[in-house]
């Protein structure tokens, strides 16, 4: 993030956050305070109709217990029914304007007496809203159970519902009834019905009803929420930029100078302040970088020479104690560059192998003399000791951070790997052996079977090239094979300009 956005953004810290978290906290006080008001006006509505609703299903379960205690109802025990108990129940039905029936039934359940006479002589509904029984006046027994069925549409004459407020039943089971409609979003108030808590009354508005005041004046508080956020932006932009212009100007420059690699420029700031002082530092310190930068570049050339040398001359170490010639080391590393240009690597890398291949052997100086010099074949223990030359040369280079190194480590522990997992030290095959380690495995076997040693004869050039060829996707990479024969003058020219002439 640079220092011009960052001396913005502190700007709108100090001045525009502060600004939009007062104008939301007023917002929201503004949103609840309205909520709260359009509550407290629901809930008054509500309670008043649930009141009537309370007072009306009273008013009936005290008309109905009259009724039943009534002495019309001995006329169930005495049989004496001439339609007067069902003329009584159809006057209060009338009476009451309800929508319904009274039923009187007896201890079976059948139905003997009724505001609706078609209902007499058949079994009482299920589920009555009120259930009320009926004693003898005469023995006190039981003779009947006087029920009401009261439709929940006789709350509808309580209700003043509107297209954007209404009334709803709920039921302790989540079912609702006489709701005309569902809103997208609302806000509700609710009440149990007294004498029966099985229903609750619901009253429930739209939303953009409720909160129409606020929505009015709503796109007004986002504009001034904008067009305050707006200005603090824009001036918060202005001020930084002129505070941090001078800055600007040094970054610049100093961009300039990292591009063009030209440290003559000079910034020119004509500033008796902080911001003076610092351009004069860095137009002295531009003045002393150009000179340094010269004995830093040859300083790491000399560092690195050296370094190539002190691999080299370790690489030639470790062939010595093996009684192998210093030359080598000097034709591997020549192979390995041809085959690492040939295969694709960029020069650095080819240069790279070149300098780094003369290590692949350095673990040997860890081998004992008796079995590093042994003319004769190895014995199985022997040949043990022999194969850990290569992890023990990767222990001596892996913990380097220099890049040459570390390529000499890789040299050092896979370039006895074979394309088909069947070398040493890890099994590793094909690809998943490094491109370093299959270059150097080909240069090596080529040079080790083409020179004098204490315990073997030169091999002649056709018996390797025949070995070359059925190595090929066994030992080697078949690749590099292709590249090794297309062009085996180089390699012959190579190896005879850097002939052992004695060992």
């Amino acid at each position: 993030m640079s220092f011009k956005l960052k001396t913005i953004l502190l700007f709108l810290a100090i001045s525009l956050i502060p600004y939009a978290l007062t104008m939301f906290m007023l917002g929201n006080s503004f949103r609840q305070e309205l909520y709260e008001s359009a509550t407290q006006e629901m809930n008054t509505q509500l309670g008043m109709s649930v009141e009537r609703i309370n007072q009306h299903l009273h008013t009936l379960h005290n008309d109905m217990d009259f009724l039943a205690k009534s002495d019309i109802m001995n006329d169930i025990y005495t049989k004496d029914l001439d339609r007067r108990i069902s003329n009584s129940l159809l006057s209060k039905k009338t009476d009451l304007k309800i929508t319904g029936d009274f039923y009187l039934s007896d201890t079976k359940g059948v139905i003997v007496a009724s505001s609706d006479f078609t209902m007499i002589g058949k079994e009482t509904p299920q589920n009555p809203f009120f259930s009320i029984p009926v004693f003898s006046n005469i023995s006190s027994d039981k003779v009947g159970t006087l029920s009401l069925i009261y439709p929940v549409t006789n709350f509808s004459n309580f209700f003043s519902n509107t297209a954007d407020r209404h009334y709803y039943l709920l039921y302790l089971d989540g079912q609702t009834a006489l709701r005309p409609s569902v809103f997208t979003d609302s806000i509700e108030v609710s009440k149990t019905l007294e004498s029966t808590p099985n229903i609750t009354i619901v009253l429930e508005e739209e939303k953009a009803l409720a909160y129409k005041l606020l929505y009015k004046y709503e796109l007004w508080f986002v504009l001034l929420l904008l067009g305050g956020g707006i200005f603090i932006s824009i001036a918060a932009y202005y001020i930084a930029t002129y505070l941090i212009q001078p800055i600007i100007t040094l970054s610049n420059t100093a961009k300039k100078i990292t591009h063009t690699q030209d440290y003559t420029q000079q910034v020119t700031l004509n500033r008796h302040d902080e911001i003076g002082e610092l351009a004069f530092s860095f137009n002295t310190m531009i003045n002393g970088m150009d000179h340094a930068l010269h004995e830093i570049t040859d300083l790491n050339e000399e560092i690195e020479e050296t370094q190539r040398e002190v691999v080299f001359t370790m690489g030639s170490i470790g062939e010595s104690r093996s009684k192998e010639t210093g030359n080598h080391v000097k034709r591997v590393a020549e192979y390995s560059k041809l085959l690492a240009l040939y295969y694709g690597l960029d020069s650095g890398e080819a240069e790279m192998i070149k300098q780094a291949s003369p290590m692949h052997d350095i673990g040997k100086v860890a081998i004992p003399d008796a079995v590093l010099n042994k003319p004769g074949r190895f014995d199985e223990e022997e040949r043990r000791i022999m194969d850990t030359h290569a992890a023990l040369g990767y222990e001596m280079l892996k913990h380097s951070n220099r890049t040459l190194l570390q390529a000499a480590a890789i040299v050092a522990y896979e370039h006895h790997e074979k394309w088909d997992g069947s070398g040493y030290p890890r099994g590793l095959s094909g690809e998943a052996i490094h491109i370093y380690g299959r270059i150097t495995a080909l240069a090596d076997v080529f040079d080790a079977l083409g020179s004098d040693r204490v315990y073997k004869k030169a091999w002649e050039d056709e018996r390797i090239f025949t070995l070359f060829k059925e190595e090929r996707g066994r030992h080697f990479d078949p690749q590099l094979i292709d590249i090794f024969f297309d062009h085996l003058e180089e390699f012959l020219l190579i190896r005879e300009t850097f002939r052992d002439h004695c060992l």
